[in-house]
């Protein structure tokens, strides 16, 4: 997959620009999700539970993030 870089044009025709990185976990029931930084914010992007077939499939959240450096993971 290619990297997406501030000139990455997108369908509508402007540049894509990345906010934050994210990097894959998985929880301790086993559930796989994506979680990073966006400057203070927790960023944290679950799978839906449920759901009927055409719903949508993941869930963006928010949460206060720790300080770096105290004790809690970075990303």
């Amino acid at each position: 997959m290619d990297p997406i870089t501030p000139t990455t044009p997108s369908r509508s025709g402007g540049a894509m620009l990345p906010a934050a990185k994210l990097w894959r976990r998985v929880s301790g029931r086993g559930i796989e999700y994506l979680a990073g930084r966006l400057g203070g914010v927790r960023v944290l992007i679950l799978p839906k539970r449920d759901g009927e077939p055409g719903d949508h499939s993941h869930v963006l959240l928010f949460a206060e993030a720790p300080q770096r450096g105290e004790g809690g993971r970075d990303a």
